[in-house]
C-alpha cells in the first residue's frame, strides 16, 4: 500500500518508469565529479593503497568502515573526485623552536 493515490501513480506511469534506477555506489562516499574540476581520487589525500595477498588494492579512506576483501570497494585513480576531495600533501617540513636562542628578536 502506497501513501500516493494510485490515481496519480496511473496518470504518471511513463514518467516514472523512466526514472532509472541508479544503485548505491558503495566505493566513493559522494557521487563522482561532485568535486573540484580537473582533480581525480588518484590526487586525493583520502586514497589509501591496501596490501593484501600480494596485490594492491586502492580505497577511499572516508569508507574504511565499509571496505570489503572484494572489488565493491574499490577505487580508480582515474575516477572523477567526489566532493569529500583534498589535496594530498606531498612532503612534511617539521618546524621546530628548540634550538632558538629566548633572547633573540625575530
Amino acid at each position: 500500500m502506497s501513501i500516493i493515490q494510485q490515481d496519480w501513480l496511473d496518470a504518471h506511469k511513463v514518467e516514472l518508469d523512466s526514472v532509472p534506477v541508479r544503485k548505491r555506489d558503495h566505493s566513493h562516499p559522494y557521487a563522482c565529479g561532485t568535486g573540484p574540476a580537473g582533480q581525480t581520487c588518484g590526487t586525493c589525500s583520502k586514497l589509501c593503497r591496501v596490501h593484501y595477498h600480494d596485490k594492491t588494492y586502492r580505497k577511499c579512506h572516508v569508507l574504511m568502515k565499509h571496505w570489503s576483501h572484494g572489488g565493491g570497494t574499490d577505487i580508480r585513480c582515474k575516477d572523477p573526485a567526489c566532493k569529500s576531495w583534498e589535496p594530498r600533501v606531498e612532503k612534511v617540513e617539521l618546524a621546530t623552536t628548540r634550538h632558538r636562542s629566548p633572547h633573540v628578536n625575530y
